[in-house]
């Protein structure tokens, strides 16, 4: 009998899943500004960093429009996004 490995996903990948779900949900429509990463870590109670780089993942991947200095928006993800 065989066993696969089992893993659990990170921090940042259940972040990610949240505010994806969030997004393709209309939850979180086209253009809303997201809150700070300071208050969505104390919100979520994960690290900065985990929140940090969530936010990083998802503007790669097309889902949020960060503007420094102005905050993080929903960016148009059927336009730009690469799923």
């Amino acid at each position: 009998m065989e066993f696969s490995k089992i893993t659990a996903p990170s921090l940042k990948d259940l972040f990610v899943q949240q505010l994806e779900e969030k997004i393709l949900s209309g939850e979180l429509p086209v253009g809303s500004k997201i809150p700070p990463e300071r208050e969505l870590a104390e919100k979520m109670r994960v690290s900065r960093a985990v929140v940090n780089g969530g936010i990083n993942e998802l503007s790669q991947k097309g889902f949020l429009e960060v503007l420094p200095r102005q905050g993080t928006y929903v960016a148009d993800y059927s336009r730009n996004g690469n799923l």
